[in-house]
């Protein structure tokens, strides 16, 4: 038999949901200890569970089974949890804006991106820079599929990547900018720069350097390599960090595929070279994802416009 649970109103959460309550939340949820979470947020274990108590009253829902490992959030607790990251999160930018207003600075301003978009991306933070010379950037790299529940917890003000999963679609809007190109790259010692006639298949027993199987990259290859009738190379290193991947180049004889920008700042630096094989497949375009529920940002308005939309970076 299923009972039915009712949720108060919003106005009754209003006046009885508190922020410390949301912290306790998540430090239980990231610590599995009551105590330990009581101690992060500095509160004795009886006012932690007092708190947990009210808050749960509040709801009238449960929020956590104690278990073996700990206490693991409830279906109801691990709904909360992610609303928790996110208001906590927009207290932070309001608090950051409201710091940087004060103090005659213009506040803080988190990027997500893809190595693909290194070049236009940074253009764009340079001009905006010049701009607003006290704005605090801070800029994480990595696969978009990393990135993104960054963004959704509101650890991040935007990404710089493509969209991965349609589950995304509730709260993040995309803003496409233009298609990417790959290459695939060798280093400038490696024999295979002296061929002109290279087609996929005379590449399958060479040593491959890959992004996580999980990246959008990743699976275009693996796509051409099954529409060439081929299995994905068994010899591969995978990494999503393009400095080690050219790296690897410069210290053996490895190919990888790169997006076509990155490509070109690496040949006219001399440190690789672009080999005459086309992918059949290509990646989606890459844009901006931002989040619906996020209060709009003048920053973060300007660097979107900012950057270049040239569809050969």
């Amino acid at each position: 038999m299923v009972i039915a649970l009712s949720v108060p109103a919003l106005s009754s959460l209003l006046g009885r949901l508190r922020l410390r309550q949301l912290a306790l939340v998540v430090a239980i949820d990231e610590l599995s200890s009551l105590r330990k979470a009581a101690d992060r947020i500095g509160i004795s274990q009886p006012a932690a569970t007092k708190m947990l108590a009210e808050l749960e009253l509040a709801l009238g829902l449960p929020l956590f089974e104690r278990g073996r490992r700990g206490m693991a959030a409830t279906v109801y607790g691990a709904a909360l949890i992610r609303h928790a990251h996110l208001i906590i999160s927009d207290v932070g930018a309001m608090r950051e804006e409201l710091a940087g207003l004060a103090s005659g600075t213009a506040g803080r301003l988190a990027v997500g991106m893809i190595t693909a978009a290194a070049g236009p991306l940074s253009i764009a933070i340079a001009q905006l820079k010049q701009r607003r010379p006290f704005l605090d950037v801070t800029i994480t790299v990595d696969t978009s599929d990393a990135l993104i529940p960054m963004l959704e917890q509101g650890r991040l003000d935007v990404v710089i990547g493509r969209p991965v999963s349609a589950e995304h679609g509730r709260d993040i809007v995309f803003t496409p900018f233009g298609p990417e190109r790959l290459s695939i790259v060798c280093g400038t010692q490696n024999p295979l720069c002296a061929r002109s006639d290279l087609s996929l298949s005379d590449l399958a027993d060479t040593a491959w350097i890959l992004q996580p199987r999980s990246s959008p990259l990743r699976q275009v290859v693996e796509a051409s390599f099954r529409e060439a009738g081929m299995q994905t190379p068994a010899n591969v290193v995978e990494t999503a960090s393009i400095l080690t991947a050219a790296t690897l180049l410069q210290h053996g004889a490895m190919i990888a595929v790169v997006p076509h920008s990155v490509a070109l700042h690496y040949v006219s630096s001399g440190m690789m070279a672009i080999l005459p094989v086309m992918l059949t497949h290509e990646l989606d375009p890459y844009g901006a994802l931002t989040r619906k529920t996020r209060a709009a940002m003048p920053a973060l308005t300007e660097l979107i416009a900012l950057i270049p939309r040239e569809p050969n970076w």
